[in-house]
């Protein structure tokens, strides 16, 4: 594994994951009835990769703007949906689906690491096809 891709997992997925990982040594070792997943948890992991996904778009070369684009654009887009969701965690009303929130966070997620593995994948040089299929 190549140094780029062990700082990947480790600044960005872990360092995002460190909120999910406490809350599960939480609840393996209490019996306070904490919740194995949280939705807070899910979506600090989110804004990590978004701003992540941001600062290394940034660190790409001029060439690249259209992509640069479209990446920052989704990002953006990700971080305003993780502040709404963040904002169904702030508030208790009865006529949100909290079971719906869980797993439309989880989905989230994936979604955003996927992304970020994508962002990941070309900053490290790897080539990719343009729409012509030209290999850049």
């Amino acid at each position: 594994m190549s140094e780029h891709t062990v700082n990947w997992l480790i600044y960005t997925c872990l360092i995002g994951l460190v909120p999910v990982f406490s809350r599960l040594c939480v609840w393996i070792v209490s019996t306070s009835g904490v919740d194995p997943i949280a939705v807070s948890d899910l979506i600090a992991f989110g804004l990590v990769l978004h701003v992540s996904n941001i600062h290394q778009v940034n660190s790409l070369d001029e060439y690249d703007r259209r992509w640069k684009s479209v990446h920052n654009g989704l990002s953006s887009i990700f971080i305003v949906i993780y502040s709404l969701l963040m904002f169904t965690t702030i508030i208790k009303i009865d006529i949100i689906n909290y079971k719906s929130i869980k797993i439309m966070s989880i989905l989230l997620s994936l979604v955003s690491f996927m992304l970020s593995f994508s962002v990941f994948y070309r900053t490290n040089g790897k080539p990719f096809r343009d729409t012509n299929g030209i290999v850049q």
